[in-house]
């Protein structure tokens, strides 16, 4: 039996009167979490869940919040003290957990039980015990029901539901549909296939109004209502920022996965690349990572390949031509290629995706024979391997 984790994103529409609800339900869970902060770091969960329910004996007011909710906030403090013992084993100069401010506390989990999805009639209903039924926005199917956590951020409430999804236990993958991405700043992707996409930058052209407003929110009286008001204005417009990325990822990254089975990447370092400052801007606005997590539950096969020397070796001969990032065309002296650098790097990526296949058939099976394959990460009872990847020789050529 297969199974597929997903985390499925729904807005949520609460009135007045359940908003309160909400807010009063997250200063529960910091008052519990400071609670610990200041008694219970020694504790263990069990010890913590054990002391909830003490807890509701000195303060009654705590009978109004679900109390596997409160649970999830022990097991929450829990791993929280769990990491920065990890943290001190390894050699790391860490100090204590902190309280928590009524502006660091935005959330609250729903976990194994308290909760219900009503369907039909005008509008869905998401149900929260102690809180009531508040109006959802289903926009996609969801599955069995594992846990919802509750969050606002910009004014705007959230439900994020985590459910079960059934999943494809093989899938065939032809390697004649497969693609080398070579990823930019100037050129989002440039595959080989000579298509390319134009990196739109949404945070650099968003510059002039971050910096107005936030120039607007430091003027602010502390801890008033404007400062307030000011505060949500700014995260209103990095929301818009991370929803116009997202979009431009999703988009590009459905019209791959719909075209090809399979599709390489660079494993690059970035890290390593945005301690250039003059691209580390341009680099984290483009979401490189994002991307590749997009493809990868999205494609059926997604490999990386190192990426030393993928844009001076030349894709027809293997040359190696030095040239400095400005220069954008590849010009081989040994077989004359004269082409784009991207597209060169791209038809690189592809042969060292084919080959590393190639590699893993030979090293682990005498016979090549079409079965169907996995490419994604999921939950099953039985371990498969991604490495043992068995294609038709005929596509392995192509």
């Amino acid at each position: 039996m297969l199974v597929r984790v997903r985390n499925c994103k729904f807005r949520l529409y609460p009135t007045r009167l359940q908003e309160q609800r909400l807010t009063s339900t997250w200063d529960g869970c910091r008052w519990v979490y400071n609670y610990f902060v200041k008694y219970g770091t020694s504790l263990t969960e069990y010890d913590m869940n054990y002391a909830i329910t003490e807890l509701k004996e000195q303060e009654p007011w705590l009978r109004n919040y679900h109390s596997k909710m409160l649970q999830m906030v022990a097991k929450q403090m829990a791993a929280a003290t769990k990491g920065l013992q990890m943290l001190r084993k390894n050699g790391h100069k860490v100090g204590r957990l902190h309280y928590l401010m009524h502006e660091e506390c935005n959330s609250f989990i729903y976990n194994q039980s308290g909760f219900k999805i009503k369907r039909g009639g005008k509008t869905d209903l998401l149900w929260l015990s102690k809180i009531g039924c508040i109006q959802i926005r289903l926009h996609r199917p969801i599955g069995d029901i594992k846990q919802v956590t509750v969050v606002r951020k910009a004014g705007k409430w959230h439900a994020i539901v985590n459910c079960d999804l059934a999943a494809p236990i093989f899938r065939f993958i032809s390697l004649a549909k497969s693609v080398g991405i070579d990823l930019g700043v100037t050129k989002f992707v440039h595959d080989s296939d000579n298509h390319s996409i134009d990196n739109p930058l949404v945070l650099n052209k968003m510059l002039k109004p971050l910096r107005r407003t936030n120039r607007r929110l430091s003027r602010k009286q502390e801890n008033s209502k404007n400062q307030e008001k000011a505060k949500t204005r700014l995260q209103l417009l990095h929301e818009r920022i991370r929803n116009q990325r997202l979009d431009f990822l999703h988009k590009t990254s459905t019209y791959y996965s719909n075209r090809y089975d399979a599709i390489f990447l660079e494993k690059l370092r970035i890290a390593n690349m945005v301690k250039n400052h003059n691209l580390a801007r341009s680099i984290i606005d483009s979401g490189w990572s994002t991307f590749k997590n997009m493809l990868a539950y999205k494609t059926k096969l997604v490999i990386e390949v190192p990426p030393n020397n993928t844009s001076i070796d030349c894709s027809r001969c293997g040359n190696r031509v030095s040239k400095s990032l400005a220069v954008r065309t590849h010009r081989c002296d040994e077989c004359g290629l004269v082409i784009n650098r991207d597209y060169n790097a791209s038809l690189n990526i592809k042969q060292k995706g084919l080959r590393q296949i190639k590699l893993q058939l030979l090293m682990g099976y005498e016979e090549v024979t079409p079965v169907e394959i996995l490419g994604e990460s999921v939950k099953q009872e039985e371990t498969t391997r991604i490495d043992q990847v068995v294609v038709h020789t005929v596509d392995a050529k192509k």
